[in-house]
């Protein structure tokens, strides 16, 4: 069964995830979405990376979209996705320390929400783990009236630089936990 999106926010970060998570193809890795949407890049991760029969993903968003389960179930690996609704901050706040390999940060874009996703990613990475921030440079006017990503990816990197390693600087940022 093929793969329903509306949108493709997603095709365009490809060359960045393989270019860092190639590594973990095959892997028992355990990974982390925070804003799921369709599951464009779930799919993608489940198609490419998440290959192993122990590898695993939690997606988070705040509410389901309409083709989200269907495209799910298209990857023939429904059974590896936990798939948790509720605010970000919320469900960040109780996920195990330091059990992830990589952390998707592409929920909110409001700078305070953005800000608590990355330091709660932080603490929910494993040494070693990637964080990939997507619209690092989004700015859209009719949607930012409670701030962008950049200030607050940027604040957390200021905070954490002696524990991170920037990996990517574009649209997205990717960093690498050096340190707990």
């Amino acid at each position: 069964m093929p793969y329903m999106f509306n949108f493709d926010w997603f095709s365009g970060n490809i060359p960045v995830f393989e270019k860092h998570l190639s590594p973990l193809a095959g892997q028992a890795c355990a990974m982390l979405e925070i804003g799921t949407h369709e599951g464009r890049s779930a799919t993608w991760l489940l198609d490419n990376i998440l290959t192993h029969p122990d590898a695993r993903l939690t997606c988070v968003d705040i509410h389901q979209q309409d083709n989200l389960m269907a495209n799910l179930e298209a990857t023939g690996q429904r059974g590896k996705v936990d798939l948790i609704l509720g605010k970000s901050g919320d469900v960040l706040m109780n996920q195990p320390r330091e059990s992830f390999d990589f952390i998707y940060v592409d929920g909110s874009h409001w700078s305070c929400d953005v800000l608590e996703d990355a330091v709660l990613a932080f603490r929910a990475a494993k040494v070693g783990a990637i964080i990939g921030f997507d619209d690092y440079l989004w700015d859209d006017p009719q949607y930012n009236q409670h701030g962008t990503p950049k200030p607050a990816i940027d604040a957390f990197v200021a905070c954490y630089t002696h524990k991170l390693e920037i990996l990517e600087d574009g649209f997205q940022l990717w960093v690498r936990k050096t340190g707990a």
